[in-house]
């Protein structure tokens, strides 16, 4: 808890100054196995100008207090002709705990997946952060990084994140506007895509469950280190109000919902390996049925 006061603190006073600081820290491997090596080229320094971008960058155009948010991204590159690139896009992004050791520990926030990414790309690409221009490469990294963003500022305030999901929003509508692949708004309730979670993660509806998810954070997992038994019960509460919601709120499947069982499935089995309060793996396998084989392992005290 004093780390997670210390950080609070810490927004405080540099809200007062006038300093613009990166809010993320950004690993990125971009994997060209299915490229021609001919077609290598022109990608080469993907990795590099890509990393540069992100961790220079201040999405927010505002005070960044605290730690830069840990976040992996693998990119599996295709095609190439005529400097035209497909991408498959893997986004892992993780907070820190709070902890009475120096060195914190870590969870993982969200974990996203896409498939659907086209752009132009050549040598030594010269990215810029224009928000209100969409860019094929750029504007997709863009919204990603600011979904990172506002489900990490979720986590340590309640609706933390409003602010950067209506700007992810608003980069969604440009790559509709024009068209662009990945960015239809024609789609299914329940289909994991940009335009079901963006829209859920403005959408009035969701602000309960993303208050559910963010008392997960400060009510369960910051207070294990402290108070064990406490944060255990704290999270059974947790996702019994998470069932309640899917029961009396939602009209149909919400990917909103989905990311956060996708990202936490193995780390809930981890935690109630073997609990004794049974009516714990019966919430988990309702809220989330296509983890049921951890929820089971975890029931039985299978997991290590």
């Amino acid at each position: 808890m004093k780390k997670l006061i210390f950080i609070l603190l810490l927004r405080i006073f540099f809200n007062a100054g006038n300093i613009f600081a990166q809010e993320i820290k950004a690993d990125i491997t971009v994997n060209m196995d299915q490229l021609p090596f001919e077609l290598r080229t022109n990608v080469s320094t993907m990795e590099s100008d890509l990393e540069r971008y992100i961790n220079n960058n201040s999405f927010m155009h505002q005070e960044w207090e605290g730690e830069q948010i840990p976040v992996d991204i693998n990119i599996f590159l295709s095609g190439g002709n005529r400097n035209i690139y497909e991408a498959k896009i893997f986004i892992s992004s993780y907070r820190f705990l709070d902890g009475p050791n120096e060195e914190p520990g870590r969870t993982v926030t969200i974990k996203l997946f896409d498939t659907e990414w086209t752009f132009e790309y050549s040598l030594g690409a010269n990215l810029s952060y224009n928000e209100l221009r969409f860019d094929p490469f750029t504007s997709l990294i863009d919204f990603y990084m600011l979904l990172v963003i506002g489900f990490d500022l979720d986590t340590y305030g309640k609706l933390g994140g409003t602010k950067a999901f209506e700007k992810a929003k608003t980069i969604f509508q440009l790559g509709a506007s024009a068209k662009a692949r990945g960015y239809s708004t024609y789609t299914k309730q329940g289909e994991f895509n940009r335009f079901n979670l963006v829209n859920e993660l403005n959408d009035l509806l969701y602000e309960n469950l993303r208050t559910i998810i963010y008392k997960y954070y400060i009510l369960g997992l910051d207070l294990m280190a402290f108070e064990k038994e406490k944060a255990l019960k704290n999270i059974v509460d947790i996702l019994s109000e998470m069932v309640e919601f899917k029961k009396n709120k939602m009209t149909g499947p919400s990917v909103l919902m989905q990311a956060f069982f996708d990202t936490k499935a193995q780390e809930l089995g981890i935690i109630f390996n073997g609990y004794s309060n049974q009516d714990v793996f019966t919430y988990l396998m309702y809220l989330d049925p296509g983890n049921t084989i951890i929820y089971n392992d975890a029931r039985d005290g299978k997991l290590k």
